[in-house]
């Protein structure tokens, strides 16, 4: 079984997520003059999420499932080591300096340890046996979409030198990057983890839906990409590319949930009543989410929510703070690195979905108001201000919980061997 105290480097970027979240809430009630310069938290902010939790989160997820199979455990070891040295380098660069020099070369070699774990994956998913088809191949498209991500951010750098930091295509690269990242990476790599979980627990589900959906979620993801950038108009090319995108994601999403939820009662057999009504939540979010991405194909509304910051901000908090984190944080609890049934877990949990709810309606309802003319939404900044502390004190709860499901596995151990002998 993989080491649990690895778990932490995990756990500590989603921590510095969470406070670097709340600064950036404080800022309406601060002196700007005095405090740090809001790009480079919100840098910060974004790159300990996306790069620390998020990576490592399905990196671990990942050593954890292939431990008792991996061959080369020291590698995987280093690879965590590696990832969480640099990404912490990398957050203080932000923090002091913004998106210069250190921060810059510090991201490059976080995509260079990104090219490592593909290759440490792809090679030692191949002498894993029982890794069921269907979620090899999930596990395979994520790594894929992992690597095609990282041209978004190497462009970045071709971009500016050519003096065009300011240019649609600078912003183009940013949203290339991202998409390839929640909607590519992130969606298959953990949904091909949650597979192979099932099956490991003797949970089978049907290989012709979960083909079907991988198919054309696969296919619907390079055209999907022109979701991103319908604010920049490429005409009646780019609406058909992102109507076939949005489209595909959501029927691929769609054949997804329904061959999960026939499963359900077999999944709360399993892992248990508040587990399977977790995953509830977080596929409804992952069908929320794209029932949303239709909504760009109409050019009027899409220009209006590209406008409109606090909408694109909740979309993005919906999507990795929702349903990556969500399920992440589940199946983190699946494989018992948490333990869903004592009080601090489900304090824990109540308290960062409590706060993501609420940060969700805040941003989505500020939108709402700002389209309708009726003036801003009364209190904005103090309730966005209580989800982050509530995302916060949950976040320190769960990880906590990491702490104590260790000590009392030890604990367990100890047990063992004392019957034993």
């Amino acid at each position: 079984m993989m080491p649990k105290k690895m778990a932490h480097s995990a756990f500590f970027f989603l921590a510095l997520t969470a406070l670097t979240g709340i600064w950036m809430r404080f800022f309406p009630f601060l002196d700007e003059a005095q405090a740090l310069p809001y790009d480079h938290l919100l840098h910060g902010h974004s790159h300990a999420a996306v790069l620390g939790w998020t990576f490592l989160a399905a990196l671990l997820l990942y050593f954890h499932l292939t431990w008792e199979h991996l061959q080369h455990n020291k590698q995987a070891i280093a690879l965590t080591i590696a990832t969480f040295i640099i990404t912490t380098a990398m957050f203080i660069a932000f923090l002091w300096q913004g998106y210069a020099l250190y921060s810059i070369i510090f991201s490059s070699v976080h995509i260079l340890i990104e090219y490592w774990a593909i290759i440490f994956v792809f090679r030692s998913l191949r002498q894993i046996e029982n890794v069921p088809v269907i979620a090899r191949r999930f596990i395979q498209g994520g790594l894929i979409a992992l690597f095609i991500s990282s041209i978004g951010p190497w462009s970045l750098g071709a971009i500016a030198s050519q003096g065009l930091q300011q240019s649609p295509l600078f912003e183009m690269a940013i949203y290339f990057y991202l998409h390839f990242q929640y909607n590519g990476w992130l969606y298959f790599m953990l949904v091909g983890l949650f597979l192979y979980l099932l099956h490991q627990k003797g949970i089978s589900i049907s290989d012709r839906r979960l083909k079907a959906s991988f198919v054309i979620y696969a296919i619907a993801l390079i055209p999907a990409y022109a979701l991103s950038v319908l604010w920049y108009d490429f005409g009646t090319s780019g609406i058909i590319f992102a109507a076939i995108g949005a489209l595909g994601q959501l029927i691929g999403a769609g054949l997804l949930i329904l061959a999960l939820a026939q499963k359900r009662t077999s999944i709360g057999e399993h892992f248990g009543k508040r587990v399977r009504l977790l995953l509830t939540f977080v596929f409804s979010l992952l069908l929320l989410k794209s029932l949303t991405e239709l909504g760009l194909l109409h050019l009027p509304f899409a220009a209006l929510i590209y406008e409109t910051r606090s909408v694109v901000v909740g979309y993005l908090h919906l999507t990795f703070l929702g349903f990556i984190s969500l399920l992440a944080l589940s199946m983190f609890q699946m494989v018992r690195i948490l333990d869903g049934t004592n009080r601090l877990m489900k304090t824990g949990m109540t308290l960062f979905i409590t706060g993501f709810t609420l940060n969700e309606l805040v941003l989505f309802s500020s939108g709402l108001l700002s389209w309708t003319g009726l003036g801003a939404f009364p209190l904005q900044n103090g309730l966005l201000l209580m989800a982050s502390l509530l995302l916060a004190c949950g976040i320190c709860f769960i990880w906590s919980d990491v702490f104590i499901t260790k000590h009392a596995k030890r604990i367990e151990d100890i047990k063992e061997m004392k019957k034993a002998t």
